[in-house]
């Protein structure tokens, strides 16, 4: 009788084995070519020529900073971090409006740099000033890159 049970048990075990190795599967990569929706919230009006832009930015602390034009890396200080503009939207309002303003915005980034996070940040320019901007980090994760995101800007005070 206990020949009988040590079959029935490896079998059991391998079934069991088996079972959790389904949850190792990984889901294949997403298109690279990617849209982000989303509307911009000031909290006011927005004059007739108010510029609005919105940037989808990569940061990646482990690649070395370059100036702009520049062919030579910034020297490394902590929390310095290199950044690329993914994508963006600007549009100049030709009429007073009033809130919120969507945006569109399409860009190409694999799954692995969504994952880790994208910066979604705005500003809202007239007068020859920035007039409101992001304060609060807005990121944009695998998860939530499907939603349209609402993005609140706060006045800036001079």
């Amino acid at each position: 009788m206990n020949i009988r049970i040590l079959p029935l048990t490896a079998a059991l075990y391998l079934l069991v084995l088996g079972a959790g190795c389904g949850h190792l599967d990984v889901a294949p990569e997403g298109s690279p070519n990617r849209v982000l929706k989303g509307t911009l919230t000031t909290g006011v009006a927005l004059p007739a020529g108010a510029e609005i832009m919105v940037r989808l930015i990569a940061r990646n602390p482990t690649e070395p900073v370059r100036p702009a034009g520049g062919d030579l890396p910034v020297a490394s200080r902590p929390g310095l971090e290199a950044e690329r503009i993914l994508g963006e939207h600007v549009q100049t309002l030709s009429a007073a409006a009033g809130e919120p303003v969507p945006f569109q915005i399409e860009y190409q980034a694999d799954d692995a740099m969504v994952r880790h996070g994208l910066n979604l940040e705005a500003r809202v320019i007239y007068g020859g000033r920035v007039r409101f901007r992001t304060v609060n980090a807005h990121v944009v994760t695998l998860r939530s890159a499907p939603y349209r995101q609402d993005l609140m800007v706060q006045a800036v005070d001079r």
